[in-house]
């Protein structure tokens, strides 16, 4: 019996042990790992290369106009202190606009104000008479009828209520760049005037060379909108965008016999910028004789610091530099040489609206819009925000 008694003793007390030494801790839970953050993308998803920003006197009245005639989509709007709509965003299509509101004090001036503008706004439709019809009806002004051009478009432009300009086309004629060519020789001839009407509309010279039925009224690459600039000095223009911003040529130039350029198209990223010497008696009128522009370019781009060092040392005049924004954004302000101002910014933080709602009241900045996609994607968005507002426009 001893034998077995000295065999039960260790287990006893190897089991009595834990009562009688130290108190174990009682177990923990397991520790919440928290995901990790994705990476937050510099371009925001669904802005093009390049972005519209137009100045007007009464932004819902100007945003209402663009949802009837053009289909717009209404993505948000900031209010301001009493109420007002200060800064919103529209799509036409693939295009982000943005509309802001004038304000004289600060430098943004609207086409009202400035007495014209340098920037036209160009669309590809598919049906270009109605489209227009449509515009003129809801009360805008025709600049241009709508008429067949050498370079193969039927094409109109119009004034719309806030004095922004718009080309509306339909693609009619494909053309090879040396029948381009060949037309633009003919077009561009002086031509003699005469007293009497003829009988039967004449058609132009350049008609007699033909091109080929188009393929698509809306042809690529073109986006829904397209901004094309009226510029004192085009060539310098589109050597400092080639230097500041790495545009290239889409095509050709089309240069006049005393060197101005008639008609130039770059590509900046996924967008297409067009560019024209001014022609005082044709209506072109630069930003430089205007003495401004309402309307603005804004670009994301991935690096906003060596996107604003490349573009001040290639002849930028910074108005603004780089700062973080309290709705997510880095931003810098600049005016290029041809007197426009580019906003460039890369997205650093993914906010909630609430989140930039605090932020919006420790920052004096204006009231959060209602979904995360509404934060203000340039500096003019928060006009309580003195340091975000540009001050030229």
């Amino acid at each position: 019996m001893l034998h077995r008694r000295l065999f039960v003793l260790p287990i006893a007390l190897a089991l009595l042990a834990p009562a009688c030494g130290p108190k174990q801790p009682p177990p923990q839970p397991p520790k919440t790992v928290e995901p990790e953050k994705a990476p937050v993308e510099p371009i925001p998803a669904g802005y093009l290369a390049l972005t519209p920003h137009l100045t007007v006197q009464g932004v819902d009245a100007a945003v209402d106009y663009y949802v009837k005639v053009f289909a717009a989509e209404k993505l948000f709007a900031i209010p301001g202190a009493e109420g007002k709509t200060m800064h919103a965003q529209i799509r036409i299509g693939d295009s982000i606009l943005m509309i802001e509101e004038e304000n004289v004090e600060q430098g943004l001036k609207s086409p009202l104000t400035l007495g014209g503008t340098p920037a036209t706004l160009m669309m590809y439709v598919e049906d270009v008479d109605a489209a227009f019809a449509t515009a003129i009806g809801a009360g805008a002004k025709e600049s241009l009828p709508v008429t067949e051009m050498f370079w193969g478009d039927k094409y109109g432009v119009l004034m719309d209520p806030s004095g922004h300009r718009w080309a509306l086309a339909t693609r009619v004629e494909d053309l090879t760049p040396e029948q381009m060519k060949e037309r633009a020789a003919i077009a561009n001839q002086p031509t003699k005037k005469t007293k009497k009407k003829p009988k039967k509309p004449v058609p132009p010279a350049w008609k007699a060379i033909a091109g080929t039925p188009a393929a698509d009224p809306t042809p690529a690459p073109y986006h829904s909108v397209t901004l094309a600039l009226t510029t004192s000095d085009a060539k310098g223009a589109i050597a400092f965008y080639k230097a500041a911003f790495g545009a290239q040529d889409k095509d050709v130039p089309m240069e006049m016999p005393d060197g101005k350029i008639a008609h130039a198209e770059l590509t900046i990223g996924d967008s297409i910028l067009m560019l024209t010497d001014e022609f005082p008696d044709q209506g072109g009128t630069s930003a430089a004789t205007l003495g401004g522009s309402p309307v603005a370019v804004h670009m994301y781009t991935a690096d906003v610091d060596a996107a604003f060092a490349t573009a001040t040392g290639a002849g930028g005049t910074q108005v603004q530099p780089v700062t973080a924004k309290f709705w997510g954004d880095k931003i810098g302000l600049l005016t290029d040489p041809a007197g426009f101002t580019w906003s460039l910014a890369s997205r650093v933080e993914e906010l909630t609206p609430e989140q930039i709602q605090e932020r919006a009241k420790t920052e004096g900045g204006a009231a959060a819009p209602a979904d995360p996609a509404a934060a203000p994607a340039d500096p003019a968005a928060a006009p309580a925000d003195a340091a975000a507002t540009p001050p030229a426009a």
